[in-house]
């Protein structure tokens, strides 16, 4: 299905989505009606080239989508969002590989370099073992990163970095542990998986480190890692505005503790409340700059030194929504009284799906200390 307006798509999601987050959370992964609907939407291509199909959208539009669809529910936006990222990835696979997984319904995968590729004739001898897999529940491909090993020994490493290959096989080659019991973002069905050793492909695998698509645009030029930064930021600013509004309609019913005027009433909560809604509003400003202006570096070609500190103000922009998402969910669930600690609560939830998002690896503190190292005379981590 072609989307012409994808995030009007995505906010004539939300009521479905609402209706049926509390069996995604019992289910441990997405209901097969919000798949569905998911799937007729056309959204989980959103980050496909458009050669492949797909709609390769600009960063802001991606942030957009992603946060709607989050702020219908946190579970079903962070599965969205990594099942968008390893679609995006078809721009790096050859053609005949790239073709199958634009096309599938959808694909997930986790692309920590956790096992390990020997080299052989017209591919790789690949398996691994990994954990947080999210979307893999309904997802028709897998991705897997791995160490490339060459006559028994790690492969030396090219322009400084090691070499790490990225692979997304069919389903059918992979195997799902099912294991997903955890306090926040119970619904993304992110299963432990395994790769038992098999033959890949070449074409079928690229480096982490890539920056030079096979297909599409500028977009992709940011490479892998930070093309799968901004659907998992979006989701985070998605959150934080549901936690927002969560509490603001509490506050609206009469929130009030004996003795003390209605919460709503009270001028520090009032400016609380003020606060941290300009922090989410001036966080998504930050991210669909700090992208768009990378992308665009990418398009016009400029020196890889001015690519190279976009690509960085883009990770520790992450990494700042993601705190300025954590202290507004924070303020709300603390501002919600038992409102928020009794079940159903979509606070709460908003509370725990925050703090368990929020430890992913790319949102870590590193990169702020990454973004000032030039400036201190200091030479940057090459990843």
């Amino acid at each position: 299905m072609f989307v012409t307006e994808p995030l009007a798509s995505a906010r004539a999601l939300r009521g479905l989505i609402e209706s049926e987050a509390n069996l995604v959370e019992q289910n441990a992964t997405m209901t097969a009606t919000v798949v569905e609907a998911l799937v007729e939407s056309g959204l989980f291509r959103l980050l496909v080239p458009k050669e492949l199909g797909g709609l390769e959208a600009s960063p802001s539009a991606i942030i957009d989508v992603c946060e709607e669809l989050a702020f219908a529910d946190g579970s079903v936006g962070w599965a969205f969002a990594q099942n968008t990222t390893v679609m995006a990835y078809s721009a790096y696979l050859e053609p005949e590989f790239a073709g199958p997984l634009a096309r599938a319904r959808a694909a997930a995968g986790m692309f920590a370099p956790l096992g390990v590729a020997h080299i052989e004739n017209g591919g790789f001898r690949v398996s691994g073992a990994y954990p947080f897999g999210s979307g893999s529940g309904h997802a028709e491909f897998m991705g897997g990163s791995a160490m490339v090993m060459q006559d028994g020994e790690m492969a030396p490493f090219e322009d400084g970095l090691p070499q790490i290959r990225a692979f997304i096989v069919p389903m059918d080659r992979v195997t799902l542990k099912g294991n997903w019991d955890v306090m926040g973002l119970r619904g993304t069905g992110s299963f432990d998986f395994e790769v038992p050793e098999q033959h890949v492909e070449t074409g079928r695998t690229f480096s982490l480190f890539e920056s030079r698509p096979v297909t599409g645009g500028a977009l992709y030029g940011l490479g892998p890692v930070v093309v799968g930064t901004i659907s998992s930021t979006a989701w985070a600013l998605g959150v934080a505005t549901r936690a927002l509004h969560e509490i603001t309609e509490i506050t609206k019913g009469g929130r009030a503790r004996m003795g003390a005027a209605p919460l709503c009433e009270q001028q520090t909560f009032q400016r609380d409340l003020g606060v941290h809604t300009v922090a989410v509003t001036a966080a998504r400003l930050l991210a669909k700059e700090t992208y768009e202006s990378a992308v665009e570096a990418v398009a016009e070609g400029v020196l890889p030194d001015v690519i190279a500190d976009r690509l960085r103000a883009t990770k520790a922009a992450a990494s700042y929504v993601t705190k300025v998402a954590k202290a507004a969910v924070d303020f709300a669930w603390e501002a919600s009284g038992s409102e928020g600690m009794r079940n159903p609560s979509r606070l709460q939830r908003c509370f725990r799906d925050l703090h368990v998002g929020a430890g992913h690896l790319v949102f870590d503190d590193r990169n702020f200390n990454e973004l000032v190292k030039p400036g201190l005379g200091l030479e940057p981590s090459p990843f």
